[in-house]
């Protein structure tokens, strides 16, 4: 097994150091803080997006209404079975 070179103890001790201080930083306020306000950023980003998208469906709502009227089609209750014709076996 060969001696670990100068450059390899220096990279463990710089490591080492590294994971003490980033442990300390996690611990302190500051790091709270800014949990707290990247969180909280998150939480508006999708509070913002949930209600784009309900504006996004009520839109496409009110498009599907105005052309179903326009169409004359009339609007089919979702528990209403469509007729199904079913072909015969064996034909084509």
């Amino acid at each position: 097994m060969e001696k670990p070179s100068k450059s390899d103890v220096i990279t463990l001790a710089i490591g080492a150091a590294a994971a003490l201080l980033g442990a300390a930083f996690l611990k302190s306020k500051t790091a709270h803080k800014l949990a707290v306000h990247s969180v909280a950023g998150g939480m508006r980003i999708k509070d913002n997006a949930l209600r784009k998208v309900e504006t996004i469906r009520e839109e496409a709502q009110d498009i599907y209404e105005e052309a179903r009227r326009e169409s004359g089609v009339p609007l089919r209750c979702c528990c209403e079975e469509e007729a199904v014709q079913e072909e015969p076996e064996g034909e084509i």
